[in-house]
């Protein structure tokens, strides 16, 4: 593991009482959250969130593999009330959950926990076309059902990512096997699949393998793609509550 970067953060309601930290995925940023992040902060939350190594603001480093990427989030705190992550940000959160005083209770969407070298190159060519920008006319045609903020978020968010890291994170997680540590997850965590019809990493029979109904919880979102946070912020905003409402069992 590399020595951690400071993680640029977005940061609202700085005197809320309860603590969430939100990880967004690759050729993303903190900002995507600002939907999830305004609500939490209206229900008197604290939100922090960073943007990843390499992403928005953060500066990039000459190793972006899962290790590092988490330890630099480590460096943020733990004890946090609620943890959310989203793909890459949903794999950080699974890599620290594993720690006893990481988090209370998390919610992991579409987060990848595993990827063979066939995914991974998939993933790679999609992903580094978006890398330096997108045309926010083809992100709108792609993603009809997505508010025009979550499209000039996103295309925002690919302008300051360049390929390199792109390869460098997906190599990093390329036979990563994160549902080996689902057993030494701490807390409450709920798993949150996309349509695999439209794009959905998660596949829904291993989430359910992992599920007991009771301390690990999933869904599937049908008709929903990989970025549940833009498409379906509803089902995100719900699960957060469910979550997180005084002897939240049932997101």
């Amino acid at each position: 593991m590399a020595a951690p970067v400071r993680l640029q953060t977005h940061v609202w309601n700085p005197a809320g009482d309860r603590r969430a930290l939100l990880l967004h995925g690759l050729c993303s940023d903190g900002a995507c959250w600002w939907r999830l992040a305004s609500e939490l902060a209206d229900d008197g939350w604290l939100v922090l969130a960073p943007d990843l190594r390499g992403h928005g603001r953060s500066p990039p480093g000459a190793v972006h593999d899962l290790p590092t990427l988490a330890g630099d989030v480590a460096a943020l705190g733990d004890g946090w009330d609620l943890l959310v992550g989203h793909s890459v940000g949903g794999t950080i959160a699974a890599q620290l959950l594993t720690q006893p005083e990481a988090a209370d209770v998390a919610l992991l969407i579409d987060p990848v926990l595993q990827l063979t070298a066939e995914r991974a190159e998939q993933l790679r060519v999609a992903l580094r076309a978006e890398a330096g920008g997108t045309d926010p006319v083809a992100v709108a045609a792609d993603n009809p059902t997505w508010d025009e903020r979550d499209v000039w978020r996103k295309v925002l968010a690919t302008r300051q990512v360049t390929p390199d890291v792109v390869d460098a994170v997906l190599a990093g997680l390329e036979g990563v096997d994160l549902t080996l540590l689902a057993r030494r997850w701490q807390g409450r965590v709920h798993l949150l699949a996309a349509d695999p019809t439209r794009g959905g990493l998660l596949d829904a029979s291993l989430a359910a393998s992992l599920c007991d109904g009771e301390r690990i919880t999933w869904e599937l979102v049908t008709g929903a793609g990989h970025s549940l946070h833009r498409e379906r912020p509803d089902v995100v905003r719900e699960a957060a509550r469910g979550l997180t409402a005084p002897g939240g069992n049932d997101p």
